[in-house]
């Protein structure tokens, strides 16, 4: 793996932008099919393709702030989407290694077994901060179209952004 890669202002900003884009997404209304299916979780995507691709890109503030702004906007506790999207970013960066070259099959289920950590870990915090056991099947019912939505987010990476230095191209 090419380690080379140094962060310009305009890859910064693409990453910044993508993360802020995939926050507002996620907490929008979208309505998909009438309501039957869920807003995938963008955030984890971005996270997940530029941690593997591009650490330098997306640094660990942006994350931090684009879980704090996600929090604010759902209106619930304050730090838990910003702890799981850190935690996640790390645990990317230090699994990278092993997803270089990978085919798109490795990726999808390493992003399932990092997403579904991920979606653990926040349902397991705001079942803490609430008092109550949180309803686990809507959540997993979304992070089941998120694991649909990646390979399709990961094709349009590959051949728009990571094609400037491909590590994760196979």
């Amino acid at each position: 793996m090419d380690d080379r890669h140094y962060a310009t202002s305009g890859t910064v900003a693409l990453a910044t932008t993508l993360m802020l884009v995939s926050v507002i997404l996620m907490v929008t209304p979208l309505n998909l099919f009438g309501g039957l299916v869920p807003t995938p979780f963008f955030p984890l995507i971005v996270i997940f393709l530029f941690g593997l691709d591009r650490p330098a890109d997306l640094s660990p503030f942006v994350t931090f702030a684009a879980g704090i702004i996600q929090d604010l906007l759902f209106g619930a506790a304050i730090g838990p989407w910003a702890s799981v999207y850190l935690l996640l970013h790390a645990a990317i960066i230090w699994q990278r290694g092993y997803f270089a070259g990978r085919d798109i099959t490795v990726l999808t289920t390493g992003f399932a077994a990092a997403g579904f950590a991920a979606m653990t870990l926040y349902w397991f915090e705001m079942s803490i901060l609430s008092d109550r056991t949180m309803p686990f099947f809507a959540m997993f019912w979304q992070f089941m179209v998120t694991v649909v939505v990646f390979p399709v987010c990961l094709i349009f990476f590959r051949r728009t952004i990571a094609r400037q230095r491909p590590s994760l191209v196979a």
